[in-house]
């Protein structure tokens, strides 16, 4: 029987990481015995709350540990004292407090074992992989999207990351589309760039959430939402929930309203407060997969720059985009988006146009659905087999070694 490789996954904040990464490890649950290390107990409750998602990767994961505060708490507090002292000292006390040889006594990784790569989200690497790699140079690291959202960049933005020289070091970094590659350029060399598609966005992944409701409504609306950041955001997600309800009343429509991975205690509030003020015979509350809830639905309705907006494209449901409720909106403006720059999504600039943007799209939907599906497919591959793509990378840079 053929020695099987260990690789050990770092997830820093939400179930969002798992979401993207998971059918890649489906595929390489063959030849990988996967670890898994949540940063704090937050990224792991994300997972947790999310059912389907939870479901399969502690099917494929062999051993998880979640990092608690206290953990090496006597380096921590040596560090806090003393760390300013010296860099060298302080880099030492952080070697201490991510101690590979512990965190393999975590997982129950014999000793005798060696760890052959690393998975890490782009945006933040983590200490652990400086004290791992430390320990032995040639595990590899690989870096993957913790989100499907588009990364389009002005000229003087890229310029302005160029002057910064925020470079990365990994041995290969997946991309979702073509638009991601310029700023990645300025980061790391060419040959570690590799423009995979997006794994969650693959046929065989697909299919697993084919199973249709038993009590499919008729013109089912999903209101995604996204988390309170501030008191503008809280007081315009209020706003726009009553909107959407009434229209979804008056017109006896179903809607969903789909939380956040991990939804924040201001937006639990409102969900409560809205619950209790509505009969529920017109609307749920779901904090289920994404893409469960998009077989049964017709026409997704969010916020400036969610990614939501890929994840219903590519199940076919046209894109309502709603204005900025953040300060999101300083970027594109507020009602603007990469999404609806590159014609993924329909704006609404005014509450007003929505009820009548809705019903467009339920009496056009073929015609909605060619329009947005022609856009969709200028930046994502038809048949895209990114899990066996990026698979496929990994075994051959491991291999190699």
């Amino acid at each position: 029987m053929k020695k099987k490789f260990n690789s050990l996954l770092l997830i820093r904040k939400s179930s969002s990481e798992i979401d993207w990464i998971i059918p890649v490890m489906e595929k390489m649950n063959k030849n990988v015995n996967f670890y898994t290390l949540f940063l704090n107990q937050k990224a792991y409750e994300s997972l947790k709350k999310n059912n389907t998602l939870f479901k399969r990767w502690k099917k494929i994961s062999k051993k998880h540990y979640v990092q608690n505060k206290i953990d090496r708490i006597f380096f921590k507090i040596l560090k806090k004292l003393f760390g300013w002292i010296s860099k060298s000292l302080d880099k030492t006390l952080a070697f201490k407090i991510h101690d590979f040889i512990y965190l393999k006594k975590k997982l129950k990784i014999k000793d005798s074992e060696s760890l052959h790569f690393i998975l890490n989200e782009f945006q933040k690497i983590s200490f652990w992989v400086n004290s791992i790699k430390n320990k032995d140079s040639n595990i590899k690291l690989f870096l993957f999207p913790h989100t499907t959202h588009i990364y389009k960049y002005s000229k003087k933005e890229i310029s302005i990351f160029k002057k910064k020289e925020l470079k990365k070091e990994c041995d290969a970094i997946f991309l979702g589309n073509k638009l991601d590659i310029e700023i990645w350029k300025s980061r790391l060399s060419k040959n570690r760039i590799y423009l995979t598609g997006h794994p969650k966005y693959d046929n065989f992944w697909q299919k697993k959430f084919n199973t249709r409701s038993k009590n499919t409504k008729k013109n089912n609306i999903i209101l995604a939402l996204k988390n309170i950041t501030d008191e503008a955001s809280y007081k315009s997600t209020l706003y726009y929930l009553k909107i959407v309800s009434k229209i979804v009343k008056n017109n006896k429509y179903f809607l969903t309203i789909k939380l956040p991975p991990y939804p924040q205690k201001e937006l639990i509030e409102i969900i409560n407060n809205f619950s209790l003020s509505n009969k529920k015979k017109y609307f749920s509350v779901s904090n289920e997969n994404i893409f469960k809830l998009l077989k049964n639905a017709n026409i997704l309705i969010n916020f400036n720059l969610s990614a939501t907006t890929l994840d219903a494209l590519s199940n076919g449901v046209p894109v309502i985009q709603l204005p900025a409720i953040s300060k999101l909106k300083e970027r594109y403006g507020k009602n603007e988006s990469i999404y609806t720059k590159l014609r993924l999504a329909f704006k609404v600039s005014k509450p007003e146009n929505l009820e009548a943007q809705i019903n467009y799209i339920l009496k056009n939907k073929f015609k909605t659905k060619k329009y947005l599906k022609q856009n969709y497919y200028k930046y994502f591959s038809k048949n895209q087999k990114a899990s066996e793509e990026v698979s496929k990378i990994i075994l051959n840079k491991i291999n190699l070694t």
